[in-house]
């Protein structure tokens, strides 16, 4: 076990530092290691919670949102977007803990579409495509095809695979949930009646339409499968990693080198358990991995960034560099919940609530069997013209808009170069809106009734126009980063929310769905019918879907960019980022999976840049 104590650490030289033992950082950290001559630290703020069964809330899937709020694994975060009018507060959650947000994420599990990633390409980033996307995922991930799991479920929209392509050969495992609920199955059916096309490919880069998607869980154990358990048995069995938990990186050490670039030195970190800071230095590199809400505002707090920010908050500007912080991009998504008849018989979420049944399926769980043998897995990919019969015109409207806010130069450098691939994108179908569906409530403001059964369809926005920002509130690493997404400020993103909410009706209307869904709309409820109704609600209730992106966009420096191909920070000799952060131009796709693939591709980076 690679757990070190800090005197194993404070005032000792790595080759390699990682800042964060998250989903990147461990997947990032056990890769390195596998170079037996490089020592490899990693330091992480949180707690291991590596003992399954004291951190049941981790390990047990079916548990959606249960460890939100929860200080342990938890980082809180909370975000109110400036230029909304009733000054509404927005909690983005962030794991804490080793496996960062992969130990207490939804585990769903899905790929982009091609078209996704050969976009980061064309922004300017060799290499960052498809074809190394797919090869680097086969070395992320071992896929179990369901009929190692449950043969009885041979619906075929379970074929997500291409026979013809490898199942991988890495450490995480994926796969189908062992048990489908009877009213997912009964979602899936109607999309296809509402003329949704089966996905041809969604592991594959064509996502398009519906599909039952894979989850990271143990395919006999039906365990959480994440970062630190890929890692636990093999990287953590190497004497030269070293993890070091509740170590709180404050600042990264540095001086100017030759060639007048930065070169870092070590970190400077607190360590909670004795409350003190000590030191850890690199030979080699310091690399950010403590994602994209965090990763900005160490870079800030070391002398990287916008230099308006850092003079304004007392710190000293080492690298100007106007892209940390900027371009931030997110998935956002409303739940529409309806209740079921009285006399469905079959199983939702809801019975967690009661805590005798709650109990009752622990147990069931210890025999592979129960609620808790389920997971989130119907998914739903489309264009908006599929949804929208006024879609082109809102993609006309927005185009103007754009064009002439480039006429008059109101976009930041590089950010035309999004929007004109977006708009194109668009002409090609972009997969801008998802559905997912849970078999319990998940929405507001209206709570589930005690004794009733609900199921929501959530409608996410997947390549919103809107651009935020994250920077450092003060010069103090324990000040939570100020953040405003800028939610709705194209209204393009607000208008095709209020098309999904109003499509999601006319789902539940249609059989088979329709035959086991009462009368009763918990959320929005049956009192929002207009658009101006609708767009009032969506803002009181949206979510984040946890999926940021972009705060250090790998892009070239005169477009704003913070790192290069290479995910080096400009500026600087031997700091790099590997995190979602990194990511120019968000996807259509939960981006766990893209979490892995990024730093699978980064050790590769780093491996081949090490070559004399």
């Amino acid at each position: 076990m690679p757990l070190v104590s800090i005197e194993q650490v404070a005032g000792h030289i790595f080759d390699y530092i990682v800042i964060g033992g998250g989903t990147a950082g461990l997947t990032l950290a056990s890769r390195l290691s596998e170079n037996a001559d490089w020592s490899v630290l990693v330091l992480e703020a949180g707690n291991a919670h590596l003992d399954s069964e004291n951190h049941p809330l981790i390990t047990r899937p079916g548990q959606f949102g249960m460890q939100i709020g929860n200080p342990e694994y938890d980082w809180g975060f909370k975000t109110v977007p400036q230029k909304f009018a009733d000054n509404i507060e927005y909690l983005w959650s962030r794991g804490k803990g080793l496996g960062g947000t992969s130990a207490m994420n939804f585990s769903v599990w899905t790929f982009p579409p091609k078209e996704d990633i050969d976009n980061w390409e064309k922004l300017g980033n060799p290499g960052w495509n498809w074809a190394n996307f797919e090869k680097h995922a086969t070395r992320a991930i071992t896929y179990i095809p369901l009929e190692h799991t449950n043969p009885s479920l041979s619906v075929e929209a379970f074929n997500v695979w291409d026979g013809n392509k490898p199942h991988g050969e890495g450490p995480l495992q994926v796969a189908h949930p062992r048990c489908v609920l009877d009213v997912d199955i009964k979602m899936h059916q109607t999309l296809l009646n509402m003329g949704f096309i089966r996905s041809r490919a969604p592991y594959h880069g064509d996502s398009h339409g519906c599909y039952f998607a894979l989850n990271n869980v143990h395919p006999t154990l039906h365990s959480r499968t994440y970062a630190a358990t890929a890692s636990q048995d093999n990287a953590f069995q190497r004497q030269n990693l070293s993890v070091l938990v509740g170590a709180e990186v404050t600042v990264i050490l540095s001086s100017d080198s030759k060639d007048d670039e930065l070169e870092a030195s070590g970190v400077e970190f607190l360590h909670k358990a004795t409350n003190r800071k000590y030191c850890a230095l690199s030979r080699k590199e310091v690399i950010l991995s403590a994602g994209s809400l965090k990763s900005p505002q160490i870079l800030e707090l070391s002398g990287i960034g916008k230099p308006e920010i850092l003079s304004k908050l007392g710190i000293d500007v080492k690298v100007p560099l106007d892209g940390v912080g900027e371009n931030l991009q997110e998935h956002l998504f409303i739940g529409c919940t309806f209740e079921l008849k009285e006399d469905y018989s079959g199983e939702t979420y809801d019975l967690l609530r009661d805590t005798v049944q709650q109990s009752e399926h622990v147990d069931l769980y210890s025999k592979g069997q129960g609620i808790y043998m389920t997971g989130i897995v119907n998914m739903a990919n489309f264009p908006l013209k599929e949804i929208a019969s006024d879609a082109e015109a809102l993609y006309d409207a927005e185009k103007l808009r754009i064009h002439q806010d480039m006429k008059e130069g109101r976009h930041p450098p590089g950010l035309a170069e999004q929007y004109e691939l977006q708009l194109q994108y668009h002409q090609h179908n972009a997969l801008d809106c998802e559905f997912v569906s849970l078999s319990g409530s998940l929405s507001g403001p209206n709570p589930p009734r005690p004794g009733k059964k609900y199921y929501t369809i959530i409608g996410f926005l997947n390549h919103t126009f809107s651009r935020g920002t994250i920077h450092s509130s003060s010069s103090s690493p324990y000040d939570p980063p100020l953040m405003d997404p800028h939610y709705f400020e194209h209204d393009i993103d607000l208008q095709a929310f209020i098309n999904e909410v109003k499509y999601i009706r006319k789902i539940v209307k249609t059989a088979p769905l329709k035959d086991v869904l009462s009368d009763v709309e918990l959320n929005p409820g049956a009192d929002i019918q207009t658009d101006e109704q609708i767009a009032s609600w969506l803002k009181q209730n949206l979510s984040t879907g946890w999926h940021t992106v972009g705060t250090l966009s790998m892009l070239p420096k005169d477009r704003n960019g913070a790192v290069d191909s290479n995910l080096k920070v400009y500026g600087t000799k031997n700091i790099r980022v590997v995190d979602l952060s990194v990511v120019p131009l968000q996807i259509a796709a939960h981006t766990q999976a893209t979490a892995y693939i990024i730093a699978e591709q980064a050790a590769e980076i780093i491996k081949r840049a090490s070559l004399p």
